[in-house]
């Protein structure tokens, strides 16, 4: 990029909300990695869509790595008509909608996508995978994905119904043939990314997930749940919304065998109840563990760190993969971490691997965590994890720097 030009702007999309747990702080990590590795000629600016980034944002001016003037907020609505009939609420403009759409004409894209397009931006960096992407018109952007779990596991009602898969799918598609630059967490993801939708290789940046900035810091005044204290160190634990693909099921069939063996373990769920949570409870009063199965709800951040520690272990059960944030901070508190399969690449030796299909298999794998020399070989093999998915992750990150200093020189040829 020419010394005479002026400085490349770069709109950091956040949009993710507080209580979406790893997606989230994933979105937030992104961005205070980028400021670190900041290409030289760029400048920085951060739309919070919903607000959600307030106080951490506010945090990061505090430390002069952003300024008061770089932190955008959405408009309440632009200024045309189209715009107002494309996101506006209402009777009035939902009947226009509707009867515009029974004409077969299309009405545009999002307030989102719409605002971007008509800023002074440059390039717009989408930290999670915002599917406003591909409604851009004008700006090129950056985009993440995180997964493509609806093709691996389509059976799931929460990536197939009311035409959820449709909608993802040629969604996911658009924004990837659109973007001029992909980042993924894993090499597994990109190949995958690639067969599925024909992509080209250059596209793609491997950046590896990392667990919540916070989630070691200094221990805070915050206490567990009472329910919680009084079974420390006899719970397992599992931070996941309540969808049907997380397979909180099957850690409840495993409570089940293990008080058959007479073996008081419990567990404990921290997640909202996005749908799963009734046929779960049901399970639960089948199986008789009602009064071993513990559900929080959301909890605040300050609470996590505590329960991972008073913990038997992190089980991640998820039939979604191939990784996932809750091991990651596990491992960096130092617990122990249970996965299921489909977390192999992510996890290696440093978890117990476990068939998310069979509940013996998670049993087994739950009462071996008694063993204290299973539990420190998992700790040190979790330790030696993170500090070679560090590596990989600042390489990504300089890999990602070079990528948006090869979109400005493109852009101003």
């Amino acid at each position: 990029m020419s010394e005479s030009r002026p400085s490349f702007n770069l709109t950091v999309v956040l949009s993710a909300q507080s209580q979406t747990g790893g997606g989230y702080h994933q979105a937030l990590t992104s961005l205070q990695m980028l400021l670190y590795h900041l290409p030289a000629g760029v400048h920085v600016r951060v739309l919070d869509t919903r607000g959600s980034f307030r106080e951490s944002l506010r945090k990061l001016v505090n430390e002069g790595r952003l300024s008061p003037d770089d932190i955008l907020s959405m408009p309440r609505r632009l200024p045309s008509l189209r715009d107002r009939i494309v996101v506006e609420k209402g009777v009035f403009f939902a009947l226009i909608r509707w009867l515009l759409s029974l004409r077969g004409i299309s009405i545009g894209a999002s307030l989102l996508a719409r605002y971007l397009d008509k800023s002074d931006t440059d390039l717009v960096y989408f930290v999670t995978p915002s599917l406003v992407a591909h409604e851009l018109q004008i700006k090129p952007y950056v985009w993440t994905l995180w997964d493509l779990c609806h093709l691996d596991s389509p059976e799931f009602p929460e990536v197939r119904t009311s035409g959820k898969f449709e909608g993802r799918d040629e969604a996911t598609s658009l924004c990837l043939r659109k973007a001029s630059l992909i980042v993924v967490d894993s090499a597994e993801l990109e190949v995958n990314a690639r067969l599925s939708y024909g992509i080209t290789a250059s596209k793609f940046v491997t950046i590896p997930f990392a667990p919540a900035s916070g989630i070691s810091a200094p221990a805070s005044d915050a206490l567990l749940p009472q329910e919680v204290r009084q079974i420390a160190g006899k719970f397992v634990f599992y931070p996941a919304q309540l969808w049907t693909h997380k397979n909180h099921g099957r850690i409840a069939e495993a409570i089940g065998i293990l008080k058959e063996r007479n073996l008081d373990i419990h567990a404990v769920f921290v997640g909202k109840d996005l749908g799963a949570g009734t046929s779960l409870r049901r399970l639960i009063d089948e199986l008789g563990v009602a009064d071993r199965v513990h559900f929080l709800g959301y909890v605040d951040d300050e609470v996590m760190p505590k329960l991972y520690k008073a913990s038997l272990g992190l089980v991640m059960a998820s039939y979604f993969g191939p990784t996932n944030i809750p091991p990651l901070e596990a491992m960096m508190l130092r617990v122990p971490v249970i996965a299921s399969h489909q977390h192999k690449s992510q996890l290696g030796e440093s978890a117990l691997l476990f068939d998310p299909d069979e509940a013996d298999d998670l049993a087994n794998a739950i009462e071996s965590l008694s063993s204290p020399s299973v539990r420190k070989k998992l700790v040190t093999e979790g330790e030696k994890a993170l500090a070679a998915l560090s590596k990989q992750r600042e390489n990504g990150y300089r890999q990602l720097s070079r990528g948006i200093q090869g979109i400005a020189r493109r852009l101003y040829v």
